[in-house]
């Protein structure tokens, strides 16, 4: 009984009407691009999270049973060295992969675009712009990074990353006409 109220609460609210960025919609968005890896990349992006918390038990323990000659005298020092350089690892580890875009929709009417971007995190992001707030492709200059991936930009200056050699374009027409 508890689980179907939860799920009837969660379709009722996800199901209904949306308003996302001053942009009240009841469209339906097509699905034109997806990067099946972007899971993958995101256990990497939250494993970083789950080692933070990790750290903050394990050093004031380490700390407290040194304290009451429980442990050897080095171990709050070694939990302290473990922690820090592992979330310094793990966090310049998943930088590049901040904004990663892992799914593009657009509305049937070539209006609006749903971009589903990973953040630091690892947590989904989801953002709805106008079509006209995407700066086209082809009208950035060429980088370096092009052969690896895309960076798209928004007129507010917002960058996503698009890995395109390794993603999914599912209606190539559909971003031939709205996105480049």
């Amino acid at each position: 009984m508890l689980k179907s109220r939860i799920f009837n609460y969660i379709t009722k609210n996800f199901s209904s009407q949306k308003v996302t960025n001053n942009v009240c919609h009841q469209n339906s968005f097509e699905t034109v691009y997806s990067f099946p890896q972007i899971k993958y990349i995101a256990i990497i992006n939250r494993l970083k999270v789950y080692h933070l918390l990790g750290s903050g038990v394990a050093i004031p323990s380490c700390g407290l049973l040194e304290l009451c000659d429980i442990l050897s005298s080095n171990s709050f020092l070694t939990a302290s060295y473990i922690g820090v350089t592992g979330a310094a690892v793990l966090s310049l580890a998943s930088l590049p992969f901040r904004n990663l875009i892992g799914f593009l929709y657009i509305s049937e009417d070539n209006k609006l675009i749903k971009i589903s971007s990973l953040d630091f995190w690892g947590q989904r992001k989801d953002r709805i712009i106008n079509a006209d707030d995407w700066i086209p492709l082809y009208d950035m200059p060429p980088k370096f990074t092009d052969q690896l991936y895309r960076t798209p930009k928004l007129s507010d200056g917002t960058k996503y990353k698009l890995v395109m050699k390794y993603g999914k374009i599912i209606n190539a027409t559909k971003v031939g006409q709205v996105l480049e």
